[in-house]
């Protein structure tokens, strides 16, 4: 009984409640409910978890390293607040891998994968009947991540999930546009359409017009917002 290593498993328990507490931060930052530019306080979160302040500490400096938080000195964490030029840079990389995913996704395109895709723009579809953006946004992530999924590439998969993380940060407000969630949807069409056809060319450009366009939309959304303040 004596060749169990402890030390091993306490390190397991705690790695898991590192991922346990890495998840539930990341959800609330990426859904709004913790604000960009709002501070992250340890000794806080530790008194409601329950638990130390070294798995919570660990969980932020992956959150960090994802880009999702950013370390300001002699200050702490915070939520990452961008600035127009990341947006904007995030966008141009978001297009440039979009282009990749859609050339792909016509290459492999089955009748599978397609019932997958339709499932997600019949979702869309119901929440902007309801003008629900929180469940549109939601569905978006995941038409896109199928999309990036039925192109095979894993490498691909890894690295646009980071990319889409941080842009979570500021893409709803783009949603919030008067009439852009039926825009949208549309556009969505056009891309199973050109996805569909098997025509991978047409479906980058398909795919690159949507990010990019989506890219001025949230810009307008930025600028609309500031000049009301």
């Amino acid at each position: 009984m004596n060749e169990f290593n402890i030390t091993e498993i306490q390190d397991f328990q705690n790695r898991s409640l590192v991922e346990i507490i890495f998840r539930q931060l990341e959800g609330l930052i990426l859904s709004g409910k913790i604000q960009p530019g709002e501070r992250i306080n340890e000794s806080k979160l530790s008194n409601i978890l329950g638990v130390s302040r070294a798995p919570i500490r660990e969980a932020l400096r992956l959150l960090a390293s994802n880009g999702i938080l950013e370390i300001r000195a002699n200050r702490g964490m915070f939520v990452r607040n961008l600035q127009i030029n990341e947006v904007e840079g995030l966008y141009d990389i978001r297009a440039a891998l979009d282009v990749l995913a859609g050339e792909k996704a016509a290459e492999r395109i089955d009748e599978e994968h397609l019932q997958v895709l339709n499932h997600w723009i019949q979702e869309m579809a119901v929440c902007v009947e309801s003008k629900d953006t929180d469940a549109y946004y939601r569905a978006n992530i995941a038409f896109h991540e199928a999309i990036v999924e039925i192109s095979g590439n894993a490498n691909l998969s890894s690295i646009y999930e980071g990319v889409c993380k941080q842009m979570s940060l500021f893409r709803k407000v783009s949603l919030s546009l008067p009439g852009h969630l039926r825009l949208s949807l549309q556009r969505h069409k056009k891309i199973v359409e050109a996805i569909r056809s098997k025509n991978s060319s047409k479906a980058a450009k398909v795919m690159r017009n949507h990010t990019l366009g989506a890219k001025k939309a949230l810009l307008r959304a930025i600028m609309d917002k500031k000049a009301s303040f």
